[in-house]
């Protein structure tokens, strides 16, 4: 008995592998707006916060992972397509304190949103808003905690161009 359990047990595991998760890698030749272009140019995003340079880093980290994607090419002028948008927000406060009542962390957040729209016509093909988090040590070496806020922003960045990539590609 316990051996014709366990060979139906793993026939049944074997027939569910192909079904999988649904997971899938975003593939511009598997997006919803692969008929509209194979070229992209990135704008730099307006910066509606109070904290300098943060559109910089932003587009910076948009630019790296369209560069990194399949099927679509970054192009400065003339291309298919053309993603804007704005930082729309940038703070950071206190998130942890020690026995004493002094500051151990900080908790830094920001939310930009963004459009994409085919260059000739201007006709939006998706538009979103996206705001993430991240932590970093406090210090009271004024040189060291602008390190740890400017490593925060660009993690910050790194994950909002993830997700916004994410959120084009599969048109969500």
């Amino acid at each position: 008995m316990k051996g014709r359990f366990s060979r139906f047990f793993v026939i049944i595991i074997l027939a569910c592998l192909p079904a999988g998760c649904g997971y899938h890698a975003a593939n511009w030749d598997t997006s919803p707006y692969s008929s509209s272009g194979r070229t992209v140019n990135i704008q730099i995003f307006a910066n509606k916060s109070y904290k300098p340079n943060v559109e910089g880093v932003m587009t910076d980290a948009l630019v790296d992972q369209f560069a990194r994607s399949k099927g679509l090419e970054l192009q400065s002028s003339d291309a298919d397509l053309t993603l804007s948008g704005e930082v729309l927000s940038y703070g950071y406060g206190a998130s942890a304190y020690s026995a004493a009542d002094v500051i151990m962390e900080y908790s830094a957040s920001m939310s930009v949103s963004a459009t994409l729209r085919k260059s000739k016509t201007q006709q939006v093909l998706w538009k979103g808003t996206v705001s993430m988090s991240q932590y970093f040590p406090a210090n009271s070496n004024i040189a060291l905690q602008q390190n740890a806020e400017d490593a925060a922003i660009q993690e910050i960045c790194r994950k909002i161009a993830q997700k916004l990539y994410v959120d084009i590609f599969n048109k969500f």
